[in-house]
Protein backbone atom coordinates (compact mmCIF):
# COMPACT_ATOMS: atom_id res chain seq x y z
CA UNK A 1 0.00 0.00 0.00
CA UNK A 2 1.21 2.98 -0.81
CA UNK A 3 1.54 6.65 1.08
CA UNK A 4 1.71 9.72 -0.80
CA UNK A 5 3.63 12.73 0.70
CA UNK A 6 2.87 16.16 -1.15
CA UNK A 7 5.63 18.17 -0.30
CA UNK A 8 4.65 21.91 -0.92
CA UNK A 9 7.69 24.44 -2.11
CA UNK A 10 10.95 22.40 -1.21
CA UNK A 11 12.87 24.47 -3.62
CA UNK A 12 11.89 27.75 -1.64
CA UNK A 13 10.37 26.64 1.86
CA UNK A 14 13.51 24.63 3.73
CA UNK A 15 15.59 26.82 4.87
CA UNK A 16 16.58 24.98 7.76
CA UNK A 17 16.93 21.58 6.50
CA UNK A 18 13.11 21.21 7.12
CA UNK A 19 13.14 18.53 4.50
CA UNK A 20 14.39 16.50 7.17
CA UNK A 21 10.81 16.55 8.36
CA UNK A 22 10.12 14.39 5.02
CA UNK A 23 12.70 12.42 5.61
CA UNK A 24 11.53 11.60 8.92
CA UNK A 25 8.08 10.24 8.01
CA UNK A 26 9.17 8.63 4.81
CA UNK A 27 11.22 6.29 7.19
CA UNK A 28 8.38 6.03 9.82
CA UNK A 29 5.72 5.10 7.40
CA UNK A 30 7.93 2.62 5.54
CA UNK A 31 8.86 0.98 9.02
CA UNK A 32 4.86 0.68 8.94
CA UNK A 33 5.05 -1.54 5.63
CA UNK A 34 4.18 1.26 3.60
CA UNK A 35 5.37 1.93 0.46
CA UNK A 36 6.29 5.70 0.31
CA UNK A 37 5.78 8.16 -2.90
CA UNK A 38 6.75 11.87 -2.59
CA UNK A 39 5.45 14.22 -4.98
CA UNK A 40 6.97 17.57 -4.98
CA UNK A 41 5.19 21.04 -5.93
CA UNK A 42 6.82 24.41 -6.77
CA UNK A 43 5.71 28.17 -7.56
CA UNK A 44 6.24 26.91 -11.89
CA UNK A 45 3.91 24.32 -11.11
CA UNK A 46 0.17 25.38 -13.27
CA UNK A 47 -1.80 22.81 -11.15
CA UNK A 48 -1.51 21.29 -7.84
CA UNK A 49 -3.69 18.38 -6.66
CA UNK A 50 -4.55 17.37 -3.33
CA UNK A 51 -6.71 14.98 -4.33
CA UNK A 52 -4.20 12.02 -3.66
CA UNK A 53 -2.59 13.17 -0.99
CA UNK A 54 -2.31 11.65 2.58
CA UNK A 55 0.04 14.41 3.94
CA UNK A 56 1.10 17.75 2.76
CA UNK A 57 3.97 18.94 4.23
CA UNK A 58 5.72 22.65 3.99
CA UNK A 59 8.28 23.82 5.81
CA UNK A 60 9.95 27.39 6.37
CA UNK A 61 12.03 30.25 4.26
CA UNK A 62 12.85 33.55 3.77
CA UNK A 63 9.74 35.97 4.19
CA UNK A 64 9.99 36.39 0.31
CA UNK A 65 10.12 33.28 -0.67
CA UNK A 66 7.10 32.75 1.84
CA UNK A 67 5.15 35.41 0.39
CA UNK A 68 5.46 33.96 -3.16
CA UNK A 69 4.60 30.49 -2.43
CA UNK A 70 1.36 32.10 -0.49
CA UNK A 71 0.81 33.90 -3.69
CA UNK A 72 0.86 30.58 -5.92
CA UNK A 73 -0.79 28.36 -3.48
CA UNK A 74 -3.67 30.78 -3.20
CA UNK A 75 -4.47 29.79 -7.01
CA UNK A 76 -5.42 26.39 -5.08
CA UNK A 77 -6.79 27.53 -2.18
CA UNK A 78 -10.48 25.42 -2.65
CA UNK A 79 -8.56 22.56 -3.09
CA UNK A 80 -6.31 23.12 -0.22
CA UNK A 81 -9.05 23.53 2.14
CA UNK A 82 -11.54 20.57 1.02
CA UNK A 83 -8.41 18.70 1.92
CA UNK A 84 -8.40 20.07 5.28
CA UNK A 85 -12.29 19.59 5.62
CA UNK A 86 -11.82 15.54 4.88
CA UNK A 87 -9.18 15.32 7.26
CA UNK A 88 -5.85 15.16 5.29
CA UNK A 89 -3.23 15.50 7.54
CA UNK A 90 -0.98 18.16 7.07
CA UNK A 91 2.23 20.19 8.61
CA UNK A 92 3.45 23.20 7.89
CA UNK A 93 6.13 24.22 10.02
CA UNK A 94 8.18 27.61 10.59
CA UNK A 95 6.71 30.63 8.65
CA UNK A 96 5.06 28.77 6.40
CA UNK A 97 2.25 28.85 9.17
CA UNK A 98 1.87 32.23 8.59
CA UNK A 99 -0.29 32.11 5.43
CA UNK A 100 -2.92 29.53 7.03
CA UNK A 101 -4.36 33.22 8.53
CA UNK A 102 -5.79 35.73 7.00
CA UNK A 103 -2.44 37.40 5.86
CA UNK A 104 0.82 39.17 6.89
CA UNK A 105 1.99 42.68 7.36
CA UNK A 106 5.27 43.05 5.93
CA UNK A 107 8.19 45.22 7.37
CA UNK A 108 7.39 47.29 4.49
CA UNK A 109 3.73 47.59 5.50
CA UNK A 110 2.73 46.22 2.59
CA UNK A 111 -0.09 43.17 3.21
CA UNK A 112 0.42 39.39 2.11
CA UNK A 113 -2.59 37.81 2.23
CA UNK A 114 -2.96 34.45 3.30
CA UNK A 115 -5.34 31.65 2.76
CA UNK A 116 -8.28 32.67 5.77
CA UNK A 117 -7.90 29.18 7.11
CA UNK A 118 -7.68 30.77 10.18
CA UNK A 119 -8.54 34.25 11.63
CA UNK A 120 -4.99 35.20 12.83
CA UNK A 121 -2.68 38.01 11.22
CA UNK A 122 1.08 38.16 11.76
CA UNK A 123 2.99 41.06 11.76
CA UNK A 124 6.75 41.35 11.12
CA UNK A 125 9.56 44.28 11.54
CA UNK A 126 13.14 44.72 10.08
CA UNK A 127 14.61 45.78 13.33
CA UNK A 128 16.30 42.11 14.48
CA UNK A 129 14.88 38.84 13.77
CA UNK A 130 13.15 36.90 17.00
CA UNK A 131 15.16 33.71 17.68
CA UNK A 132 15.71 31.57 20.80
CA UNK A 133 14.68 28.11 21.57
CA UNK A 134 11.39 27.00 23.09
CA UNK A 135 8.95 24.62 24.99
CA UNK A 136 5.74 24.12 23.92
CA UNK A 137 2.77 22.77 25.64
CA UNK A 138 -0.01 21.23 23.94
CA UNK A 139 -2.60 21.93 26.70
CA UNK A 140 -5.34 19.47 24.82
CA UNK A 141 -3.01 16.40 25.60
CA UNK A 142 -0.30 17.55 27.61
CA UNK A 143 2.61 16.64 25.33
CA UNK A 144 5.66 19.39 24.83
CA UNK A 145 7.45 20.01 21.75
CA UNK A 146 10.65 21.56 21.48
CA UNK A 147 12.80 23.39 18.78
CA UNK A 148 13.99 26.32 17.73
CA UNK A 149 12.03 29.64 16.54
CA UNK A 150 13.49 32.24 14.23
CA UNK A 151 11.50 34.33 12.45
CA UNK A 152 10.31 38.52 11.81
CA UNK A 153 7.39 38.56 13.11
CA UNK A 154 4.63 37.07 15.97
CA UNK A 155 1.11 36.64 15.73
CA UNK A 156 -1.00 40.13 16.34
CA UNK A 157 -3.30 38.48 18.61
CA UNK A 158 -3.06 34.42 20.47
CA UNK A 159 -7.10 33.67 20.17
CA UNK A 160 -6.96 30.34 18.45
CA UNK A 161 -3.40 29.23 18.66
CA UNK A 162 -2.70 25.72 20.28
CA UNK A 163 0.10 25.64 22.16
CA UNK A 164 1.78 27.64 25.34
CA UNK A 165 5.20 28.68 25.53
CA UNK A 166 6.52 27.29 29.02
CA UNK A 167 9.96 27.96 28.10
CA UNK A 168 11.68 30.88 26.04
CA UNK A 169 15.74 31.09 25.68
CA UNK A 170 16.54 34.15 23.59
CA UNK A 171 14.11 37.34 22.26
CA UNK A 172 11.05 35.49 20.95
CA UNK A 173 8.03 36.91 22.36
CA UNK A 174 5.98 33.84 22.31
CA UNK A 175 3.36 33.15 24.48
CA UNK A 176 1.16 31.50 22.42
CA UNK A 177 1.92 29.46 18.98
CA UNK A 178 0.75 26.86 16.75
CA UNK A 179 -3.04 25.85 14.97
CA UNK A 180 -4.64 23.05 14.45
CA UNK A 181 -7.28 22.06 12.52
CA UNK A 182 -8.91 18.80 11.78
CA UNK A 183 -5.61 16.62 11.29
CA UNK A 184 -3.67 20.34 9.68
CA UNK A 185 -1.03 21.48 12.31
CA UNK A 186 0.85 24.82 11.72
CA UNK A 187 3.61 25.46 14.37
CA UNK A 188 6.75 28.31 14.67
CA UNK A 189 9.10 25.16 15.11
CA UNK A 190 11.79 24.78 12.41
CA UNK A 191 14.45 22.37 11.14
CA UNK A 192 13.31 18.73 11.51
CA UNK A 193 11.07 19.40 14.07
CA UNK A 194 10.14 15.46 14.03
CA UNK A 195 13.38 14.00 14.89
CA UNK A 196 13.38 15.68 18.21
CA UNK A 197 9.68 15.66 18.55
CA UNK A 198 8.90 11.82 18.10
CA UNK A 199 5.34 11.99 19.68
CA UNK A 200 4.28 14.62 16.83
CA UNK A 201 5.83 12.26 14.57
CA UNK A 202 4.40 9.51 15.52
CA UNK A 203 0.61 11.21 15.73
CA UNK A 204 0.76 11.76 12.02
CA UNK A 205 1.74 8.25 11.35
CA UNK A 206 -0.98 7.07 13.54
CA UNK A 207 -3.38 8.75 11.59
CA UNK A 208 -2.45 7.96 8.48
CA UNK A 209 -2.31 4.29 9.71
CA UNK A 210 -6.24 5.08 10.55
CA UNK A 211 -6.98 6.37 7.29
CA UNK A 212 -5.42 3.40 5.61
CA UNK A 213 -7.39 1.31 7.57
CA UNK A 214 -3.79 -0.56 8.60
CA UNK A 215 -2.98 -1.26 12.19
CA UNK A 216 -0.54 0.81 14.11
CA UNK A 217 2.88 -1.22 14.38
CA UNK A 218 4.47 0.07 17.65
CA UNK A 219 8.12 0.78 17.15
CA UNK A 220 11.39 2.24 18.87
CA UNK A 221 13.29 4.79 17.82
CA UNK A 222 15.39 5.51 20.90
CA UNK A 223 18.29 8.05 19.70
CA UNK A 224 14.63 10.52 18.88
CA UNK A 225 13.25 9.97 22.12
CA UNK A 226 16.79 11.09 23.92
CA UNK A 227 17.10 13.81 21.76
CA UNK A 228 13.67 15.08 22.74
CA UNK A 229 14.35 14.55 26.24
CA UNK A 230 17.89 15.83 26.68
CA UNK A 231 16.49 18.97 25.24
CA UNK A 232 13.90 19.23 26.72
CA UNK A 233 15.68 18.84 30.07
CA UNK A 234 18.70 21.55 28.91
CA UNK A 235 15.88 24.03 28.08
CA UNK A 236 14.26 23.98 31.21
CA UNK A 237 17.09 23.91 33.41
CA UNK A 238 18.62 26.65 31.33
CA UNK A 239 18.57 30.37 32.34
CA UNK A 240 16.71 32.78 30.08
Amino acid sequence: MTVNILYLYPDFMSLYGDNGNVRILERRLKDQGFDVKIDKATITDEKISFEDADLVYMGSGFESNRNLAAEHLAKFKAELVKAVEDGVPMLFTGNSYDILGKGITAADGSFVEGLGIFGFTFKEQLEKRYTGDVILKDNATGHRYVGFVNRAGVPDATDGLEFEAIKVIGNVPLKKDGVRKNNLLGISLIGPVLLKNPRLAESFVKIICERKGVEFKETDYPHSIKSHAKTRKALLEADN
